[in-house]
């Protein structure tokens, strides 16, 4: 469901494509799989790491972040994890 919404904003929010972001609170870490759950407010989000993810040291079990993310190949992946103050 979650890939359903972030592809249904990046084809109707021009320019979108480009990153968009989210605020929530970390829930989990998941080096192995690149992963980071995200509690927001549309709910539980899982979104990917890459080699390139800037701020990864701010991914924190319960730590407040402002993550930047576009959808590649299909799946939401984070470019920049920041503190949100």
């Amino acid at each position: 469901m979650f890939k359903i919404a972030v592809l249904l904003i990046f084809l109707l929010i021009p320019g979108a494509s480009s990153g968009a972001e989210l605020k929530g609170t970390v829930l989990k870490v998941k080096p192995a799989e690149n992963q980071i759950v995200l509690k927001t407010a549309r709910g539980e989000e899982t979104l990917l790491t890459t080699k390139e993810t800037k701020g990864i040291e701010n991914a924190k079990e319960g730590a407040k972040v402002t993550v930047t993310f576009s959808e590649k190949d299909g799946q939401p992946k984070i470019s920049e994890i920041a503190p949100d103050i």
